[in-house]
């Protein structure tokens, strides 16, 4: 019999490859959702046939529906019945909608998805605990699909946790890797956004950049591996090939080793605990003479550190909304690159301890941190 799967965000750069492969690897596609890429969606509908198609931009859902119209078996829903797509019985739910968005799909799914591969790092972040404990108690597995956590998900499986030391998440240090920061007054847009590893969205490519991506994937890991903060460090790894390391108290480590190619997490999350061959190429140890590292900069430091202090003070949902606060000035030009952790911390300075018992609870502090002034 085959598995069935949901794509949420399948138009995106990691929903596109999620939902080549789990067709790749004989899932029946159930549904998929998109925003306004409607061309992409269309396309994707036409080929692996869903049972639904959930568009969240208005505009994008008319053109959807009209593209669709003569292709019966296919429903086209719009964005308020996503969290009803996502309550329907699968065996694996992809999570690649970007930001906030993803938050009411993400706990939806809990106790209908028997896995939920996620890629959408503020679903757990924002939902911290609360998603991690409903997603136990509903039976639920989570396997992180950002290639870090992958990494760590794959060196601590079947350790004892009690035996781990440290969790080292790996940082390629962005396109100002080299950058001073007296400098970075006087990076623009253009500059931020080319990042020279990966292809991303604008968002997480100026987080990127910043290193407040690597700051959110330490709480992340915080609460994905239910493992003390203060021990999980950042170390940047220009080379991009070891994606994750383990130490052990024997000081022994254990890491993932592979050419940075975003398949090779999602495959693994996808079909855990199978490994099906992703067509990467391999690595020849031969050719490969240096694996390089390097300490964060001061001012990588100062932006790292916020994570700690978010996280300790229980300010992460007043962390995370900053900081798209401040990264959505900065693409607007109403801020520099410099700025942006200013416009982070004053926001963070004006939040209390948060008490999250319910999903509301998250989007309501949302709104609220919505409205101060950074």
């Amino acid at each position: 019999m085959r598995k069935t799967a949901i794509i949420f965000g399948s138009t995106g750069t990691i929903g596109t490859k999620a939902v080549g492969i789990a067709y790749s690897n004989e899932f029946e596609i159930i549904a998929i959702s998109g925003n306004k890429n409607f061309k992409e969606l269309v396309k994707q509908a036409k080929e692996y046939k869903p049972k639904y198609v959930c568009v969240a931009d208005s505009e994008s859902f008319t053109k959807v529906k009209d593209a669709l119209s003569s292709n019966g078996d296919i429903e086209v829903l719009p964005r308020n019945e996503i969290a009803n797509i996502a309550k329907l019985n699968v065996d694996c739910c992809v999570m690649a909608i970007s930001g906030s968005a993803a938050l009411s799909p993400t706990f939806s799914c809990l106790g209908h998805a028997k896995r939920l591969a996620i890629a959408n790092k503020e679903s757990i972040i924002l939902g911290g605990k609360l998603l991690m404990d409903s997603a136990k108690s509903k039976d639920t597995e989570i396997i992180p699909v950002d290639s870090e956590h992958n990494a760590i998900f794959q060196c601590i499986n079947n350790e004892n946790k009690d035996s781990i030391s440290e969790i080292i998440l790996t940082a390629s240090g962005g396109v100002f890797l080299d950058l001073e920061e007296k400098e970075l007054g006087k990076v623009t847009v253009s500059d931020a956004l080319k990042n020279p590893n990966w292809v991303m969205g604008k968002k997480v490519t100026i987080d990127s950049a910043t290193l407040i991506n690597k700051a959110i994937e330490i709480i992340e890991a915080a609460y994905l591996f239910d493992f003390p903060i203060e021990k999980i460090t950042p170390l940047i790894h220009v080379d991009s090939i070891i994606h994750g390391l383990v130490k052990f108290k024997d000081c022994s480590l254990k890491a993932v080793l592979a050419y940075p190619d975003m398949r090779l997490p999602i495959s693994f999350a996808i079909n855990y605990p199978d490994r099906k061959d992703c067509k990467l190429p391999e690595i020849d140890f031969s050719k490969i003479e240096t694996l390089s590292f390097r300490k964060p900069k001061q001012w990588q430091k100062r932006n790292l550190n916020l994570a700690y202090q978010a996280f300790k003070e229980k300010k992460v949902v007043a962390f995370n909304t900053a900081n798209e606060i401040a990264v959505s000035k900065f693409l607007k030009n109403k801020i520099k690159f410099n700025e942006i952790y200013g416009v982070v911390v004053k926001i963070l300075s004006q939040a209390e301890e948060e008490q999250i018992a319910s999903l509301e609870d998250i989007t309501n502090l949302i709104r609220k941190y919505e409205n101060l002034t950074g």
